[in-house]
């Protein structure tokens, strides 16, 4: 996931704002969770809230970044961001039990790694711009 988050690297607040997304998708998928299940279920529902735990501190963090990484940009997060939010999506989604729904959530990522499989090669002799989408 730390790659899935780096490949829009470049884009001025692009790293930032896509992980907020993920992260808000991730938290309100918590919240609903939570209210759904039962109190009877209190593994399940621990489970969730130390997701909870980990996911509001990092959206907090990233909406603080979001403010200075917009353009024009104040500060670059480079690659430290990127594995900072890409584990820490790894770690939400292992505690919290919901590997499937991440990803889900990394569809986006995904098909803008195949739209980009041709650039990324140079045998095939496309040119390979700076920004790719």
């Amino acid at each position: 996931s730390t790659h899935a988050i780096n490949i829009y690297a470049g884009v001025n607040g692009l790293e930032v704002g896509q992980s907020i997304v993920i992260g808000a998708s991730a938290l309100l998928l918590n919240i609903v969770q939570l209210h759904r299940t039962p109190q009877e279920h209190t593994e399940y529902r621990e489970q969730h809230l130390q997701s909870l735990v980990l996911l509001i501190p990092f959206l907090a963090v990233s909406l603080a970044l979001l403010r200075l990484n917009w353009y024009p940009s104040r500060v670059f997060v480079g690659d430290t961001y990127c594995y900072f939010a890409g584990m820490t999506f790894a770690a939400v989604c292992i505690v919290g039990h919901f590997s499937k729904t991440m990803v889900l959530f990394m569809v986006p990522q995904f098909l803008n790694f195949l739209y980009s499989v041709p650039q990324l090669f140079k045998k095939c002799g496309i040119p390979n711009p700076r920004h790719r989408m």
